[in-house]
């Protein structure tokens, strides 16, 4: 059923050639739910086509505004975060302060909602919409919702009860990229799934690829990765420090054990386990 909401598709895009097409299709079937769609892309020089496949998909008639980050990269892994967050903001400060079409007199601050979503592997399996039309008619629910996944990929941005902090940051001031941390994330947010009474709950931090936000709620909050831990300089995965400043105004920011894609099989090792 269309509501009669507008809504942008919001995603960064870095060396994705292999799964924009798949993706758009499932914004397509997506966009059945809404009354105007927009969608918003802040582009890293990658080396590879997704430039290329960006323009074919808007001559494909997809409303695609491209923003081209010109901002330097942290070339480091470590970075990727960093990145993908200034790549987030310029995409939200597009939304907020300079996203005004003359021609169209389209005001992207006016719309309702944004999906920020990761335009990749986790976007490519079959998706189903009618979960998320569930909650576009339960709106008063939640200022952010985001959604479970029983092949459940993406712990580093996960804080929830007293699983609070990254689970790559650092301790004793050695990196400990384990898996049993990652696994306790999991299993943790697994049995809470399994005992929730209602189909949502306030979580500190959780995206999972696809996050969909009010956009009146969010318009001063921000994607700050950088942070310091025993006078170091840490990159932390960009979710958390955007879900709990929500958090700290009061926003509601709810996950639903509902899942919107099909179960994410071979997205890490933690399904491999």
């Amino acid at each position: 059923m269309v509501c009669d909401k507008k809504v942008i598709f919001c995603s960064t895009v870095f060396k994705n050639e292999n799964f924009l097409h798949k993706s758009f299709d499932n914004i397509k079937i997506l966009s059945q739910l809404f009354s105007k769609v927009k969608i918003l892309i802040c582009y890293d020089y990658s080396g590879d086509k997704s430039l290329l496949e960006l323009s074919q998909l808007k001559k494909e008639g997809f409303d695609i505004d491209i923003i081209i980050n010109k901002k330097p990269r942290f070339i480091d892994n470590i970075g990727r975060a960093y990145n993908i967050g200034q790549a987030r903001n310029q995409i939200l400060d597009h939304i907020y302060n300079e996203g005004y079409d003359t021609n169209s007199k389209d005001d992207l601050s006016s719309y309702d909602y944004f999906i920020m979503c990761d335009l990749d592997d986790v976007f490519n399996f079959k998706v189903n919409p009618e979960i998320l039309d569930k909650y576009l008619h339960r709106s008063n629910e939640w200022d952010s919702l985001s959604f479970h996944n029983e092949g459940f990929y993406d712990s580093w941005s996960v804080s929830i009860d007293h699983l609070q902090h990254s689970s790559w940051m650092p301790t004793d001031k050695e990196y400990y990229p384990t898996w049993a941390k990652q696994f306790n994330i999991k299993n943790y947010l697994q049995k809470i799934v399994s005992q929730m009474e209602t189909d949502i709950r306030p979580i500190d931090s959780y995206f999972n690829g696809f996050c969909i936000h009010k956009i009146d709620k969010f318009k001063d909050i921000r994607y700050y990765p950088a942070t310091m831990v025993d006078e170091e300089l840490i990159i932390d995965c960009e979710h958390r420090s955007f879900y709990k400043g929500a958090n700290k105004k009061g926003l509601k920011v709810m996950f639903s054990k509902d899942c919107l894609f099909d179960e994410m099989i071979n997205i890490n090792l933690l399904n491999e386990k």
